[in-house]
């Protein structure tokens, strides 16, 4: 080969080198290659109804991150399970069978026992002190560490509800129900904690509730105010007790290594609008607890407060007891209110 050919095909292929960095780089809006101008579509379980406040939230979100991507993230709402059940989709979010489920984190204790702290009882005195700690450093700190056992990032969280009993007997006092049969959901600080209590915990899933309580087969369950009147629990249940026992959350959690690869700028308004839905799903549910609460109230059935520190009492070290390695965050968040 000639000395002034070989200098030709040298050059050309420096040429052809310098373009292929070019596009690369080009191509690269975000982590792992992906780019803004990219299109995503991304399908949201949740197991609640379309008239729940978690819904609403949900829907909040869905504008928020359409309008602020300027329809390049669009976002599929799918409630009252239609992907399938809860566990199913989570362990469907790394191959995208669902990439958004907002439900319960204590649905991923199942995964990392860390999840379980979310439904400690008579863990938040008010629902200020729920939203500074979900909310705030210890929330994130308490997410992070999930993230880091499981793999699930949780991009933001929101009030589910304060939960409640409705009864077909008198309940009050501890004493009232020990030994009674009560549904709980299939979660294991549920269960812990009623037996506990001294009661006789029945796990159930949701559909279950309404004839297992209008047969007697347990004496009644524990849920929100909206929850509740939408189970029709004033219908059956002459009782409710505001045990306020536990606050529920609702996270919404995506596979980690799929958010990463998102571009960086459709990541942060991810994040930003899980704070939207927050704000969206608490202000629903205060307008439905009350309209909730109305109903049971305009059903005949009794409204009990209850002596919230008798009730504490006896669960006296049941997070040491049983959860030892919730502690540090349990206290974490009991020293929030303080």
């Amino acid at each position: 080969m000639k000395k002034g050919t070989k200098k030709f095909f040298a050059l050309l292929l420096v040429m052809c080198m310098t373009i292929s960095t070019a596009i690369a780089l080009t191509s690269c809006g975000g982590s792992d290659g992906a780019s803004e101008d990219e299109t995503y579509t991304l399908k949201m379980h949740m197991s609640v109804n379309t008239n729940d406040h978690v819904y609403a939230g949900a829907e909040a979100f869905a504008n928020y991150v359409s309008e602020n991507t300027d329809g390049k993230v669009t976002v599929e709402l799918y409630p009252s399970s239609q992907l399938g059940v809860t566990a199913d989709c989570i362990e469907g979010l790394p191959v995208r069978t669902c990439d958004i489920v907002f439900d319960s984190l204590s649905n991923l204790s199942s995964i990392t026992p860390i999840a379980n702290i979310e439904a400690m009882p008579y863990m938040f005195n008010s629902v200020d002190h729920f939203n500074k700690v979900w909310q705030g450093e210890i929330g994130q700190k308490i997410f992070d560490d999930i993230e880091a056992a499981s793999g699930i990032k949780i991009v933001g969280s929101a009030l589910q509800g304060v939960r409640i009993l409705t009864t077909t007997k008198r309940v009050e006092h501890p004493a009232d129900i020990k030994g009674q049969k009560l549904r709980v959901p299939t979660i294991d600080v549920y269960l812990k904690t009623w037996e506990t209590i001294g009661a006789s915990p029945t796990p159930l899933s949701g559909a279950e509730i309404f004839t297992a309580v209008q047969q007697g087969t347990v004496i009644g369950q524990g849920n929100s105010y909206p929850s509740s009147a939408g189970l029709s629990m004033q219908d059956i249940c002459k009782y409710v007790t505001e045990t306020n026992h536990v606050y529920s959350m609702a996270a919404m959690m995506m596979d980690s290594g799929f958010f990463n690869s998102l571009p960086a700028e459709y990541q942060q308004v991810i994040l930003d609008g899980a704070k939207v839905a927050a704000q969206k799903a608490e202000e629903e549910y205060e307008t439905n607890a009350a309209n909730s609460k109305q109903q049971f109230v305009d059903a005949g059935c009794e409204i009990i407060e209850v002596d919230a520190d008798e009730w504490k009492a006896t669960l006296d070290g049941f997070v040491e007891n049983n959860y030892p390695d919730l502690v540090e965050y349990y206290q974490a968040i009991i020293d929030a209110d303080k």
